[in-house]
């Protein structure tokens, strides 16, 4: 195995990537300037995109209004309120919450 190809293995991936971001270089010009292949780059940068967006917990706030006799709750995300009943249907309430998460 090449010198090169072990350097590359045993990079601090996060600090590259750091030093990528602080750079102001597109990814191209850095990873050529720096020795780099651009693919590895990006699938780092990819692979801790993933990590990132599944390690974040927000949560949203639900209120239950009073004097109702129906089983209603009301989800407020940011502005938006969304009331639900008995019966809906939970993959469109699941899909609507995670883009207005996404948009709040």
């Amino acid at each position: 195995m090449s010198e090169t190809k072990q350097e590359t293995n045993t990079f601090n991936w996060d600090e590259l990537i750091q030093n990528f971001h602080k750079s102001g270089l597109s990814a191209p010009k850095w990873c050529k300037e720096n020795g780099i292949k651009l693919h590895k780059l990006r699938w780092q940068l990819s692979k801790r995109r993933k990590v990132n967006n599944n390690d974040e917990i927000q949560w949203v706030s639900l209120k239950e209004k009073t004097g109702s006799s129906s089983n209603t709750i009301t989800v407020k995300i940011g502005n938006a309120e969304i009331s639900v009943s008995e019966g809906f249907d939970t993959e469109l309430f699941s899909a609507v919450a995670k883009t207005l998460i996404s948009l709040c």
